[in-house]
């Protein structure tokens, strides 16, 4: 027994040894199924979160690329509202067009396409040829072209495509046709603005481009009322290119703009652009304008500047004939500004009328002499006198006994460095420096129109004060706008006193009875107005001996009418001594009389 002990023993040990084997290899093995299983769980997840990013996250940036690759989208412009003048008239209106485009990708032949098109639409084969050979689906052809034009194209399409069907069903009737050189050209319905008058009143309409939102003037000012709203075609095709059954979607339909009625009467508009081109033209003026407008409610009528410009050959135009100066550009004014230093005085009670001053033959101001344009002697002067004559040494006492703040409150008061807030782009406001940095010189040279800077219309408008009793209105285009609810409103305000305003037209009637405008009465009618003749400034910041601008700014003292014309031309021959803004005032006023049927006035007894 004692010897079979270890024996035992080995045996045990060998048992528990071949069960300690056992138990390590079940561990192996299941160890290698949990890295299996999370090696097949990993996998799946990387999956799951590979197709959520796929078809959760950027399937929406995918869906528009497939479809950008497959369509072209297109603004379809609104049909722009017309604009029409006060008398009814068309001045800017739109009429139907065609809008030809091409897919490049589906044209098979572009020698033969573009030899085509040159043909029938014009233009340089060259450019054609660019155009169809384009990694593109969509380019322009022609935009807002003659509807003519497109189906001249469209019947040279459907004769092509006629003969290719013909020989296709001579070889069998299911033989598929060729597709047509013309094949991948598109029509799309579309308006293009027309100018029905061109010239007459190019500058204060203004133009569009091809987008048909507004460029310049009028056309620019009520852009969002005339242009509307634009819509959207999506063009869809399919993996070949070629056009999807019902592949053309409208997203949104456009929204016609809405039509203006302005204040300018077309007629008298021509009238005043053809009478400012000829006196130009005979005075070999460098440049001029005329404002006619109504004192007793800011419509402008007519304004023009020269040179003219032609909305219906734009490319042919001078460089700024597109500017409208009259109230776009600022220049000193010279004598038609004394008005507003008389409005001063009689307002403030420093001269009435016939009050006499001394003045004398000239005024020395530290360095400088001032001297009236016309020599003359020492002599005694009514404020009148001073106006009709346009004493330059006579406004420039009346100036030193205001006061310099006294002046210069006023005129900003009156307007002057001001804009007038006219409804129309790229208003000038002028220029009066600040009165603290006057001296004595500058004072007096403001008093007589030099030294400060307007526009035309803002000195018009300021007449047109003195015409309405001392009331200024806002000076404006737009009168009213027939298919919409809204009412156009404009600012108005008391300058001066109706007294003071009688008192001045008297005074300016003097001017042109027996002062420096006679050549400004219109035959019939009594007239109240202004002359103003200044020096043009120098490159080194004096003043021309030989240039200058010359002026006249008046109105009818007796009749119902209302009409204040201002004209202004830019160093014409015979500017001094011979102005040429007289008589053109005078040939204007003379025909807004007949058209307005404005009664002369009746002789005095």
């Amino acid at each position: 027994m004692t010897r079979q002990e270890p024996h035992n023993q080995a045996g045990t040990a060998r048992k528990r040894s071949n069960q300690s084997s056992s138990r390590t290899d079940a561990t192996q093995v299941s160890n290698r199924d949990w890295y299996l299983l999370l090696i097949f769980i990993g996998l799946a997840l990387i999956i799951i979160i590979r197709l959520i990013y796929l078809q959760v996250i950027v399937a929406p940036e995918y869906r528009e690329q497939s479809a950008a690759q497959r369509t072209s989208e297109i603004t379809v412009s609104a049909r722009r509202g017309t604009i029409y003048d006060r008398n009814g008239n068309p001045l800017a209106t739109s009429v139907d067009a065609t809008t030809i485009y091409a897919n490049p990708n589906e044209v098979e032949d572009p020698e033969a396409t573009a030899t085509l098109l040159a043909e029938i639409v014009g233009g340089e084969y060259e450019t054609y040829y660019s155009l169809l050979t384009q990694n593109n689906t969509f380019v322009y052809i022609l935009r807002k072209g003659d509807i003519a034009i497109a189906d001249a194209l469209k019947a040279k399409e459907a004769e092509l495509q006629g003969e290719l069907d013909a020989k296709a069903q001579e070889i069998s009737p299911t033989t598929q046709p060729e597709s047509s050189d013309l094949f991948g050209i598109h029509y799309l319905d579309d308006s293009r603005r027309v100018y029905p008058y061109g010239q007459i009143g190019g500058q204060v309409i203004g133009y569009v481009g091809l987008d048909d939102k507004g460029l310049s003037g009028l056309e620019l000012m009520y852009d969002s009322i005339l242009s509307g709203t634009s819509g959207e075609l999506i063009v869809e095709r399919g993996k070949d290119n070629t056009p999807l059954p019902g592949g053309v979607q409208k997203l949104v339909s456009a929204i016609d703009g809405q039509d203006i009625i302005v204040s300018i009467d077309i007629d008298l508009q021509q009238y005043v652009e053809s009478e400012l081109a000829r006196v130009g033209s005979e005075r070999e003026a460098d440049s001029g304008n005329v404002v006619v407008l109504d004192g007793s409610t800011g419509e402008i009528y007519a304004t023009a500047s020269l040179p003219l410009y032609d909305l219906n050959n734009i490319a042919a135009a001078e460089d700024d004939a597109s500017v409208l100066k009259s109230i776009s550009t600022a220049y000193e004014p010279g004598s038609t500004f004394k008005a507003a230093i008389a409005a001063i005085a009689l307002e403030q009670g420093l001269m009435d009328t016939e009050d006499v001053i001394f003045v004398p033959e000239k005024l020395e101001i530290y360095d400088k002499t001032i001297k009236d344009a016309v020599e003359r002697s020492d002599e005694e002067m009514s404020l009148r006198t001073i106006i009709a004559r346009s004493s330059n040494v006579g406004v420039s006492l009346i100036e030193q006994k205001l006061g310099d703040e006294t002046f210069a409150t006023y005129l900003e008061s009156f307007g002057f460095g001001k804009p007038t807030h006219v409804d129309f782009p790229g208003e000038s406001r002028g220029r009066l420096a600040d009165w603290q940095g006057w001296d004595p010189v500058t004072a007096a040279n403001i008093a007589f129109g030099q030294g400060v800077e307007v526009s035309s219309l803002q000195m018009a408008s300021f007449y047109g004060a003195i015409e309405n009793g001392g009331i200024l209105n806002q000076p404006h285009f737009l009168i009213s706008q027939p298919h919409s609810d809204s009412l156009p409103t404009f600012e108005s305000e008391r300058l001066f006193s109706t007294q003071t305003a009688d008192k001045l037209t008297s005074m300016l009637t003097s001017v042109v009875t027996d002062g420096t405008g006679t050549s400004a009465a219109v035959d019939g009618y009594g007239v109240a107005g202004k002359t103003g003749t200044a020096q043009k400034t120098t490159s080194d910041g004096g003043y021309s001996d030989y240039e200058h601008i010359v002026s006249f700014v008046g109105f009818f003292t007796s009749s119902k009418s209302s009409l204040v014309c201002l004209t202004s031309m830019d160093n014409p021959l015979g500017a001094l001594g011979n102005a040429p803004t007289g008589p053109l005032f005078s040939s204007i006023m003379d025909f807004a009389a007949n058209r307005y049927m404005i009664a002369p006035d009746e002789p005095m007894e």
